[in-house]
């Protein structure tokens, strides 16, 4: 075997790894949807039980293998903050997005953030944005559109500019959390340390919020509910969250987050398995663009992802 071919499986290895990371978590974050539907307690208050347990499943295992020492590296503190702050304001500004502008726009619009990666991670992370990955954004997006025109056609678009505003800015918080993390892993803060950190702020600053939704509501406590918060917590964060983050030290974060696009693919799939809703002719076609897109980036790719830390 020659010197290049031996040199060149570990990189392939590498990446197959990544792939494979990123495309399991966002096959588990397709059930956030089903979950959430199912439960009653309000969105904000599920949303602090979820990023709570996250927070305190990740803190076990974080004491057993001493991955709080990462959080000791330099310039580590600056990006928890960072990261913590840009999953905050995407949470905040898509479900602001969603009340104003329905889902279908909200999702649509917020889903744009591999388009600002594409053009912001050569000059931030040093990482060229290949042809590939242009088109395979262009084929994503349109499978994207047509998972979203029946709630387009149904919902009707209601185009407010705030709505667009929040939504926008969501696509925007995700690129930004998505450059942090990718700069964590850099620095060789392991997954595990930066989703513990990020689950309790974001716990934190939602819990006042949190309290005054289930005092307006007028909900009253179910333990149905919190183990649907705990399963968001655990399998849809503290999981999901951080082999999307592991697989980010061994990929392109372009790369990444167009392979994502299978978490929308995914929840159909959940709502069909688990209530006996059928997809339609529309989902199953973006279906297959966004599974397309996701193959292109995966064979026609032949560059190992960057690792050079942000800033």
């Amino acid at each position: 075997m020659s010197s290049r071919g031996a040199s060149a499986s570990p990189a392939a290895d590498r990446r197959l790894r990544g792939y494979a990371e990123v495309a399991v978590a966002s096959l588990a974050n397709g059930a956030i949807g089903v979950m959430v539907s199912a439960a009653a307690m309000p969105v904000t208050m599920l949303l602090v039980l979820r990023m709570a347990f996250a927070a305190a499943a990740l803190a076990v295992v974080l004491a057993v293998t001493r991955g709080w020492r990462d959080l000791a590296r330099p310039g580590v503190w600056p990006r928890l903050a960072g990261i913590s702050a840009a999953l905050t304001l995407n949470l905040l500004c898509y479900f602001l997005a969603i009340r104003a502008t329905g889902v279908a726009v909200a999702i649509f619009l917020s889903y744009l953030a591999p388009v600002y990666l594409a053009a912001v991670a050569p000059r931030l992370l040093g990482e060229r944005t290949e042809r590939v990955v242009w088109a395979a954004l262009a084929v994503g997006l349109a499978g994207m559109g047509l998972i979203l025109v029946p709630g387009l056609l149904l919902e009707g678009a209601r185009l407010s500019a705030g709505g667009l505003l929040f939504a926008w800015l969501a696509g925007v918080m995700y690129a930004v959390y998505l450059l942090f993390a990718k700069s964590l892993r850099a620095r060789g803060v392991r997954s595990t340390a930066v989703v513990t950190v990020q689950s309790a702020v974001v716990a934190a600053v939602l819990l006042a919020p949190g309290f005054l939704s289930v005092g307006r509501a007028g909900y009253a406590w179910s333990g149905r509910d919190v183990l649907l918060g705990a399963l968001l917590g655990l399998l849809t964060t503290a999981f999901s969250f951080s082999v999307f983050m592991d697989g980010l030290h061994y990929v392109r974060v372009q790369h990444a987050s167009i392979i994502a696009y299978l978490e929308p693919v995914s929840a159909p799939l959940y709502a069909l398995a688990l209530l006996g809703q059928r997809p339609s002719a529309w989902t199953v076609a973006g279906g297959a663009l966004i599974v397309a897109a996701g193959i292109l980036v995966v064979t026609r790719s032949r560059e190992e992802a960057g690792l050079e830390p942000l800033g």
